[in-house]
């Protein structure tokens, strides 16, 4: 008998030790509040104003609808949200001010080198090619900016491979998402119960931060300034199955975890347009922090450089002038330790405000951590130290490359005059003129074609397609690329296409594509062969120069929005 009874006592000890832990740890995440602050707040003359970024609707995989996000946003108590749903723009009617919530409409494109966002952009006809230089190049063209979207994604096919990519993109050195994903099963499990008693808690709880992102941000700091931001990543759902998701956590308890700190060179006063403005000039500069405000507010945190009489804020690039003084203090937690970092080196590490002499010129940002969390509560963006010289050797390294005249075609497919060899076609959806000769449109006031075309209506499927092709088979071997002349009536993206042989095919044919941009002047564009990408399944995976079948511009759903219509000319088509 006292076999028996051990045998089922010991687990009913256990069960019952289980659920006394359990209940203690419930009841501690329950009674759990945000630190409190120490310290007096600094003066330092900038505006502040707190908001997210990247939060998804129901306009692509978010929970919930945009006006469910503004609402979250107010109770949240945010001055800004910023809307960027995957490859769409279709929030941009609610962009504004909305229940007091200045509200940014931008999106989250896919391109082959992982995850952009973009912001600050108006809605264009055409649509982001997929090609990450191209989306850089298109989000600068547009007056916007682009970040770099959780570049350390757990999963391989979500990081960012770009680092190589020119432009002044900057990145996100936070992801929620990112880190939530990367915690482990006993921190998520021990993290569901917490945020059943205490949303904030749970959450935090569940972050999993690593230093890898902010010494590869230092690796980019040392060559060109790169603005970072904390992104939200916001869903306000959980896939269960394909058809089912819980919706959990809400977007409301989400915006209390992480969020970005923009600094103001001057109040907002409500105008929607000039706000706005305001607000991605500091984004674009850097004059922000981003800080875990589930801890602890970071409203009153402060990280400034004196030189010269004259006072700079992360983003600002001073003057190494030799009585310069940094000062980083604020309202913090008690237990909270800063740590200034000079050119992703440690220089000074304090309990509580800082105020030293500068050591010299580079790169200085500061973070705060609070003793017992693995994770910085503060990450500043820098202030840049340089001489006039260094500064302008870090823009030319953060400037778009210059454009080099496109190589002379060495064998001419058609210059339109009189006549053509190819022939415009499209879908019953759509619409073209088969009358594609422009006998004085070209670009010397000689022939040109002219597609004028309608793509589409809003519910055509996805094989929607205007096109303008010479079907002649052809060897191109030992060409470079096709070279042509191009204009429009307004941007819009247009594929170039090179279709070989593939008899693994329905049609026998495989198309090889890259995305060229129009401009309303004539732009004599160069495409090479090794530009272009092919996504067929079937896809031998080499373009066979020896077997092209066809040449042409190709205009679909992904390169402009359906019921797109205009007009594009196109001049001397030649090769390489």
């Amino acid at each position: 008998m006292t076999i028996n009874r051990r045998r089922f006592t010991l687990p009913r000890v256990g069960a019952v030790a289980a659920a006394v832990v359990l209940i203690a740890f419930a009841l501690h995440a329950a009674l759990w509040r945000p630190l409190d602050l120490t310290g007096a707040a600094r003066d330092d003359g900038y505006t502040r104003v707190v908001g997210v970024i990247h939060v998804h609707t129901t306009f692509s995989d978010g929970g919930g609808s945009p006006e469910d996000v503004v609402a979250a946003a107010r109770a949240a108590g945010l001055g800004f949200v910023a809307i960027t749903d995957h490859n769409t723009l279709d929030a941009k009617p609610l962009e504004g001010y909305r229940d007091g919530v200045l509200v940014l409409v931008g999106s989250e494109v896919s391109t082959t080198a992982g995850h952009v966002l973009a912001l600050g952009i108006p809605d264009p006809v055409f649509r982001f090619s997929g090609d990450a230089r191209d989306a850089l190049e298109d989000i600068r063209d547009l007056g916007g900016i682009a970040f770099a979207a959780h570049p350390w994604h757990p999963r391989q096919d979500f990081r960012w491979t770009g680092w190589h990519l020119p432009g002044a993109w900057g990145l996100e050195i936070l992801n929620l998402d990112s880190d939530w994903r990367r915690a482990s099963w006993a921190r998520v499990a021990t993290a569901t119960v917490s945020y059943a008693v205490n949303h904030r808690y749970g959450m935090l709880s569940a972050l999993d931060a690593t230093s890898q992102p902010l010494r590869q941000w230092d690796e980019l700091l040392a060559e060109r300034d790169t603005p970072g931001i904390v992104g939200t990543d916001a869903h306000a759902r959980i896939p269960i199955t394909k058809s089912w998701s819980v919706s959990q956590p809400s977007y409301e308890s989400l915006f209390s975890v992480a969020r970005n700190h923009v600094l103001l060179k001057a109040r907002m006063t409500g105008d929607a347009g000039r706000d706005t403005a305001l607000l991605l000039d500091a984004l674009r500069r850097g004059a922000s922090y981003s800080a875990i405000d589930a801890l602890a507010p970071a409203n009153a945190f402060s990280f400034t450089i004196e030189a010269d009489g004259r006072r700079f804020t992360m983003g600002d690039t001073a003057p190494a002038a030799a009585n310069a003084r940094l000062v980083v203090g604020g309202r913090l937690p008690a237990d909270t330790t800063l740590a200034v970092l000079r050119d992703g080196r440690e220089v000074a590490n304090a309990h509580g405000a800082i105020d030293m002499a500068l050591p010299g010129a580079g790169v200085y940002r500061v973070e705060a951590h609070v003793r017992g969390w693995n994770l910085p509560w503060v990450v500043t963006n820098p202030i840049y130290v340089f001489d006039e010289a260094t500064q302008r050797a870090r823009a030319e390294k953060a400037a778009w490359p210059r454009q080099t005249p496109p190589p002379a075609a060495v064998q001419t497919i058609d210059a339109f005059d009189g006549g053509s060899i190819f022939r415009a076609g499209c879908d019953p959806s759509s619409s073209v003129d088969r009358d594609v000769l422009d006998p004085k449109g070209g670009v010397d006031g000689g022939g040109a074609a002219k597609l004028t075309f309608r793509l589409g209506q809003g519910a055509t499927p996805g094989d929607a397609s205007c096109e303008f092709v010479n079907r002649e088979s052809r060897s191109l071997a030992r060409r470079k690329g096709l070279v042509f002349s191009i204009r429009s009536d307004r941007p819009y993206r247009v594929w170039v296409q090179v279709r070989d042989e593939n008899p693994k095919t329905s049609d026998g044919t495989e198309s090889w594509f890259a995305s060229v941009r129009t401009s309303t002047e004539w732009r004599r564009v160069a495409v090479p062969f090794a530009a272009m990408r092919s996504t067929d399944p079937t896809s031998d995976g080499t373009l066979d120069l020896e077997k092209v079948r066809a040449v042409g511009f190709v205009l679909d759903r992904g390169a402009v929005k359906l019921g797109t219509e205009g007009t594009i000319w196109i001049d001397e088509v030649g090769v390489y």
